[in-house]
């Protein structure tokens, strides 16, 4: 029974929120700061919506409060698609098919009780002391990458220094050949794709042999490894074989059913995300020069300076979730079964939570950040990517190499969920002892 004096949660409207596009969001860096200008500048509206009626998520506050809700959590692969595991589904593979096949493998997918394991076996790989043991490879790669480059020569700084570390990083670590890690390369290369806002039937057949290819490499790449007795590949075919759940589609995910399986899910963001991370920071970094003179000048102001640059340029601006039990929260209810829009990006421009948001600032509180989500889904593979993205700064600077701005300017791909440069033109000039 109701008691006295309190008010029944009221299911909260979705559909009478404004639509992102009301306040200029198509996806993509170039309109992503007028949007948050335009959206932060009153207190109202709380929420927007998509198109497809989807809630949108945005302030700072909401983010925090939906991320770290136990009732909110991933994206079950069977709500990406919702036909594939219908009992007496049609056995031919329809477009996207492949990318389903792989992403079914991700963390991103999963939600209790499987999650929590298959999170800790990612994490017993790439947290943070493993990441630190991976450094040095890390170095080597880079330096050969820089090594390639001449003085005085204009490099597009996201394919020939952010993805050339990245994937001979990812590569190296796995054992791949010089052939593999080329065409693992055009693989990640291609998964942009799968980010665009309106994926195309053409987006969608090289998305497809893209994420075929891919996950035939790392499954190699895995074999390869247990033959060998790499460690990190027996700890997760060991990890692997005490993730005993039934497979549930609709909400708790797909167990993996290989070493490669996981591999190939969880290192899209390895082999493309990592090198956004970089590339952003090399942007950000270039576009405010008072930064980057006191990171030379002061090497241990480098990792505030990272985390800075991936405040103002995140990688992900949003990702999906999904309401796995009725959520209420300040007098709404929220029905299991809803689709959320998490814009993550967004909380790092809520000037309620950080002041002047587009202003490059090291000494702000590094507390509250959204680069990375927030909550027990938090991104498990941020550290190699910013430890990836250090290294590559501070062997630009052991080298004494100075990034200069180029003729053309940098370019970002518009209608996009993801915060990333298609080219980032960029003049090299050597030290003398280099030239």
């Amino acid at each position: 029974m109701q008691q006295r004096g309190r008010a029944m949660p009221t299911h909260l409207d979705i559909r009478s929120f404004p639509t992102t596009s009301d306040f200029g969001f198509s996806g993509g860096r170039d309109n992503f700061r007028a949007f948050c200008r335009r959206v932060f500048s009153a207190k109202e509206p709380r929420f927007l919506r998509t198109p497809e009626n989807q809630l949108v998520v945005f302030r700072h506050a909401d983010l925090m409060l939906f991320g770290t809700a136990p009732e909110v959590g991933n994206l079950p692969i069977g709500r990406m698609y919702p036909n594939r595991f219908k009992e007496g589904a049609s056995p031919e593979r329809p477009p996207g098919w492949e990318i389903g096949e792989v992403i079914a493998s991700q963390v991103f997918t999963f939600n209790p009780p499987l999650h929590g394991p298959a999170r800790r076996m990612l994490l017993n790989w790439l947290g943070p002391k493993q990441v630190g043991q991976m450094e040095e490879l890390a170095r080597t790669v880079t330096r050969h990458v820089i090594s390639r480059i001449r003085d005085g020569e204009t490099v597009d700084l996201v394919e020939t220094v952010a993805e050339a570390v990245v994937v001979g990083f990812w590569s190296r670590l796995l054992h791949l050949t010089d052939e593999e890690s080329i065409t693992i390369g055009r693989c990640a290369h291609d998964m942009t794709r799968l980010f665009h806002a309106n994926r195309s039937q053409e987006d969608l057949r090289i998305l497809d042999q893209a994420f075929a290819e891919y996950a035939r490499l790392l499954d190699l790449a895995a074999m390869r490894g247990l033959e060998k007795g790499d460690p990190a590949m027996l700890e997760i075919a060991a990890k692997l074989k005490e993730l005993d759940f039934p497979d549930d589609p609709y909400e708790v995910g797909l167990v993996p059913k290989s070493v490669g399986a996981v591999l190939a899910g969880n290192l899209v963001d390895g082999f493309h995300t990592a090198a956004l991370a970089a590339a952003n920071t090399f942007h950000a970094l270039l576009h405010n020069p008072e930064a980057m003179a006191t990171v030379r000048q002061a090497p241990e102001t480098l990792p505030r300076a990272i985390v800075e640059a991936l405040r103002l340029e995140p990688p992900v601006l949003s990702l999906g979730r999904y309401v796995l039990r009725d959520f209420h929260f300040d007098g709404h209810v929220l029905p299991a079964g809803t689709r959320v829009t998490m814009v993550w990006a967004a909380g790092n421009h809520d000037p309620s939570v950080f002041p002047e948001p587009e202003r490059f600032d090291m000494s702000r509180p590094q507390t509250g950040l959204t680069t990375f989500g927030t909550g027990i889904h938090i991104c498990p593979g941020r550290y190699a990517g910013v430890m990836l993205t250090r290294v590559m700064l501070e062997e630009f600077a052991a080298q004494d190499i100075e990034i200069d701005h180029a003729e053309m300017p940098a370019e970002w791909i518009p209608d996009h969920v993801m915060n990333q440069l298609r080219v980032f033109p960029a003049r090299i000039s050597l030290c003398e002892k280099d030239r």
